[in-house]
């Protein structure tokens, strides 16, 4: 077999295993959803939504931890391959994320009383505590999976991801089944942070001794991480975090309508984002690997988003409301309206999930950020109008996305036509 047959062979599976991986998580977040909802009831559902709204936008945020590293490792990898500078700075990765996590920990302790009683009321405010905790092994969960990502060990990446939703939708369901009330549902949506870590700790740790350290300096590395964790607070702003941001500006709507909105919102975005975010590190990795075709692999990636969503979307105008009033009964018709372009503003938000891989692999770390922090502005912008709260959201997740892509493609065909114009002068 030759060296590119198998090379091919192993992007396969790679792809298999993370996609399976992405499947199983994805699945386990809809029955947690499905399960909580049924169970409690929608105006319970949306303390417990806002909950998880807000620890997965930390998570969300945390996720540019994971992108810095996966390219600091990967590129150290690839320098190994030609030739390493002597003398070159390098930071202890296992150092750099407890510097990182007591950041985090730190950012959430000051932070808390701004925040806090809007998003949870001042009858939830313990549930602040747990999410501290996982914000906290979250940090080290997303650094593990860059590292991971960046030597390429995929199955291992891939544990992560499924293992992590398989211990969730477990813990949950043990809650809900012994009846424990919003503190003990947020305990076990954190618990599998750091199971999972150790786990995957024990499983990987001969292989990972090739990544103790990344070339460049604390500062650097700090530096770079806070623009991608800049940026994925913008990416978590309109996915993970939206529902939480949307609470702090619902007063007097209906809470049996913000739930079933929030609902609608969480489930029709799943399908096309949940396997998109579990690809992110190989969409880096991978765009990084090509160089000189990477608007064709760009548009390769963005036509296959845009297909999804055109078949998931007309899937949802022919059977979305009947299978959401059948799941939830006749009170989600009151948002059965909005199912459709929900489904179309995911699919704008899943374009970006393409191009900023596309723009990071070029370590164009400003266009990056720039791209998802004029698009989560302009969606808050349209939060903020004086319309009906589902106008708003609408416009929020098409309008935003839009500039963000412009902004991302514009910026790879830019470095794209610059290695061209170069390509002559290199060569003579």
């Amino acid at each position: 077999m030759s060296e590119s047959t198998g090379s091919g062979r192993r992007g396969k599976l790679s792809i298999l295993l993370i996609g399976g991986a992405a499947v199983v998580a994805g699945v386990s977040g809809y029955l947690v959803t499905l399960a909580v909802a049924q169970q409690a009831g929608l105006a319970a559902y949306s303390v417990f939504a806002v909950f998880w709204a807000v620890l997965y936008f930390i998570v969300g945020c945390l996720f540019g931890l994971q992108q810095e590293m996966t390219r600091a490792v990967s590129a150290r990898t690839r320098a190994r391959t030609t030739a390493e500078a002597p003398g070159q700075p390098r930071v202890p990765v296992p150092k750099f994320v407890l510097l990182a996590a007591g950041i985090v920990g730190i950012v959430i302790a000051v932070s808390f009383p701004l925040w806090a009683l809007p998003a949870f009321g001042a009858s939830q405010l313990g549930l602040v505590v747990p999410l501290a905790v996982g914000a906290v092994a979250c940090v080290a969960v997303a650094s593990l999976s860059g590292v991971l990502s960046g030597l390429g060990l995929w199955a291992d990446l891939a544990l992560i991801v499924g293992l992590d939703g398989a211990l969730r939708l477990a813990a949950v369901l043990t809650v809900l089944a012994l009846g424990g009330d919003q503190t003990w549902l947020a305990w076990a949506v954190i618990a599998p942070f750091p199971i999972t870590m150790g786990i995957a700790l024990l499983v990987a740790r001969k292989r990972l001794a090739r990544a103790r350290y990344v070339d460049g300096t604390y500062r650097g590395l700090l530096w770079n991480s806070s623009r991608t964790m800049l940026a994925a607070a913008a990416m978590a702003a309109m996915v993970t975090g939206f529902p939480a941001l949307l609470a702090l500006f619902a007063d007097g709507v209906d809470r049996t309508y913000f739930g079933a909105l929030i609902l609608a919102i969480t489930l029709l975005r799943a399908p096309l984002l949940v396997p998109l975010t579990a690809f992110q590190s190989y969409l880096l990795v991978f765009f990084a690997s090509r160089e000189a075709n990477i608007i064709r692999a760009l548009v390769l990636f963005l036509t296959v988003v845009a297909i999804g969503t055109a078949v998931f979307a007309g899937m949802t105008a022919l059977w979305g409301e009947q299978v959401f009033v059948w799941l939830f009964g006749d009170t989600v018709r009151q948002v059965s309206d909005l199912l459709v372009p929900l489904v179309f503003a995911s699919g704008m938000i899943a374009g970006l999930f393409v191009t900023g891989p596309a723009v990071l692999s070029r370590d164009s770390h400003t266009a990056y950020t720039a791209g998802w922090v004029v698009a989560a502005v302009i969606a808050m912008g349209a939060v903020l109008m004086p319309w009906a709260i589902g106008d708003r959201v609408i416009a929020a997740l098409v309008i935003g996305p839009a500039a963000g892509l412009f902004i991302h493609i514009t910026s790879v065909v830019r470095a794209s036509a610059q290695r061209r114009d170069h390509l002559p002068r290199d060569v003579s």
